[in-house]
């Protein structure tokens, strides 16, 4: 039995991570962000027409509204829509798969190169972590992308100590399929490739003659992706969040100064503000107390990790400081890189774009829970483990409860909640029936498209009969979204002038048109009030008689 002791604990904990992420999974988070919404019904027009919404064939890049996203979570996902259906748990399901795959790379990585005991520590804590998780159960890329990018880093690893020339292909080409799932990636890898070989030139020089095969093959698999590079659709994304092209004053300049070097000098304040926000990545106080500002992108009354866990993450440092070997390198490589794409836009402590980050850090808990155990004797090991059990049991069922719970009640705004509810309604109505969604931003449509399961073959063609040509989908930043589908428009409702007209159904943000403004009139009918989970009044649906 002790035998497989081992292998019997790591199925727990896989068993573990598949339920925490795959429970209610179509069902929670409550609300189906846009963004989720154009991952799915692109995957569903790939499926059925191998074109994107918009009817360009096998995109290099997806759009969703002026927003460029790269295409692998796109293509993948195609294959899973394919297979159960267009709906929130298939296209949600790829990155609950990336989360249980993170969990196999972090135990591979743990193993290989410390120990296994130290493996299942950091595979559990992993396994429980918030913002895994979290970013486990809605439809992010990035979570994608972390488990190819962190697949990569094992391959290498696994290089440096076989000199198998197989090792340093898989590592690659992982590397540049999280190139193509995410835009931290596509900073990231090339810095990290480049230290890399540099730490390993002697191992490199024995194998070059080997090697030019893969590398024409890795430069082959990136022209897609470089060829688009100075394009709008290759650019955009970066230059849109990027901190120097904010066209507002950096912090610290002082109206009416002088410039000079270090007084109200554009570069100097931008350099300064971007190792602020670089330092805020390490913050404990961010990364286990205060954690993300955005409301989507946070748990109510956690952070990125156990706030319990702090100590372990210390130990593991200084273990990682203390003798610094080839493998240490590369993980402190990846920490120190990891931050960047974060910091070099303007939004405070942004854990979806710093999500390369959290990985080697649950690493190095992982590592210094073992280095704890290892110290112990046999009684202190034994009272150890039930305090951690007892610990990781009750925070975890906190996190549990508020995740599951308080914050699907508090920010199911946040999810786009409602949307599903009101399609289930408009679906009843006869095909005749004149709908106007108030939507100032036009951003509405795509949860029309995907909870309606429009054909993609018929919405194409009502894009293509909009004039958009071709070339405007990569080359031009500018608005690409439908105001009008059929008998369905998309726009700003100006209740006043449009109270008269017959027979139309308006969906309304309840906050944008008080009950007082309709409840007398006699040619107003309230079709459905819908509601948040906490109870109030999400959006209207009325009909004028």
């Amino acid at each position: 039995m002790k035998k497989y002791s081992h292998i019997i604990i790591l199925g727990v904990v896989l068993l573990l991570g598949v339920l925490l992420r795959f429970y209610k999974l179509g069902e929670v988070p409550f609300g189906f962000f846009k963004d989720e919404a154009a991952l799915g019904y692109n995957a569903f027009s790939i499926f059925k027409t191998s074109r994107d919404e918009f009817g360009v064939h096998l995109p290099v890049v997806f759009r969703s509204f002026e927003v460029f996203f790269l295409p692998l979570y796109v293509y993948l996902s195609s294959v899973v829509v394919g297979l159960l259906g267009l709906s929130e748990f298939s296209t949600r399901f790829l990155t609950a798969l990336s989360g249980v795959a993170g969990l196999i790379s972090v135990y591979l990585i743990t193993k290989e190169f410390w120990n296994r005991k130290i493996a299942l520590f950091t595979a559990l804590i992993l396994a429980i972590s918030p913002w895994h998780i979290f970013y486990s159960r809605g439809s992010f890329e990035g979570n994608l992308a972390l488990t190819l990018f962190s697949f990569g880093v094992f391959f290498w690893l696994k290089f440096t100590k076989t000199e198998r020339l197989k090792h340093v292909f898989f590592s690659g080409l992982f590397f540049i399929l999280s190139m193509y799932s995410y835009q931290a990636e596509r900073l990231v890898v090339p810095f990290l490739g480049l230290i890399l070989v540099s730490l390993s030139v002697k191992r490199l020089i024995k194998i070059r003659l080997k090697l030019i095969p893969i590398i024409l093959i890795f430069i082959g698999l990136l022209i897609p992706l470089l060829s688009i590079t100075f394009s709008a659709g290759g650019y955009h994304r970066a230059s849109g969040v990027s901190i120097f092209a904010k066209s507002e004053k950096s912090p610290g300049y002082i109206e009416g100064l002088k410039i000079g070097f270090f007084q109200n000098n554009r570069v100097y304040l931008r350099t300064r503000q971007v190792a602020s926000l670089y330092l805020s990545y390490f913050s404990p106080k961010n990364l286990f107390v205060n954690g993300d500002f955005d409301r989507q992108r946070s748990v109510v009354n956690f952070s990125v990790f156990y706030f319990w866990t702090l100590p372990f993450l210390l130990i593991g440092l200084f273990d990682f400081i203390k003798k610094i070997t080839y493998e240490k390198k590369v993980i402190l490589t990846w920490v120190l890189l990891a931050p960047l794409p974060a910091a070099l836009t303007g939004d405070p402590f942004h854990t979806y774009r710093s999500l390369l980050l959290y990985f080697p850090l649950t690493l190095m808990i992982g590592i210094g829970f073992g280095k704890v155990f290892v110290f112990l004797n046999s009684i202190q090991k034994k009272w150890f483990i039930s305090i951690v059990s007892v610990l990781l049991f009750f925070f975890l069922a906190c996190f549990l409860y508020s995740y599951f719970y308080l914050t699907q009640t508090d920010r199911a705004r946040s999810w786009d909640y409602g949307y599903k509810e009101i399609m289930s309604i408009i679906k009843t109505f006869p095909k005749e029936s004149r709908i106007i969604f108030d939507d100032p931003w036009t951003e509405v449509y795509i949860h029309y498209l995907f909870f309606l399961k429009i054909d993609p073959v018929i919405y194409q063609k009502e894009v293509e009969s909009a004039g958009y040509p071709k070339d405007f989908y990569y080359s031009n930043i500018s608005k690409l979204r439908p105001e009008k589908f059929g008998q369905v428009e998309f726009r700003h409702i100006d209740w006043p002038k449009v109270r008269g007209d017959k027979g139309t159904f308006f969906v309304i943000y309840a906050p944008n048109l008080p009950e007082s403004e309709f409840a007398t009139d006699p040619k107003v009918e309230v079709i459905k009030n819908i509601s948040y989970p906490n109870g109030n009044t999400a959006f209207r649906i009325l009909r004028i008689k």
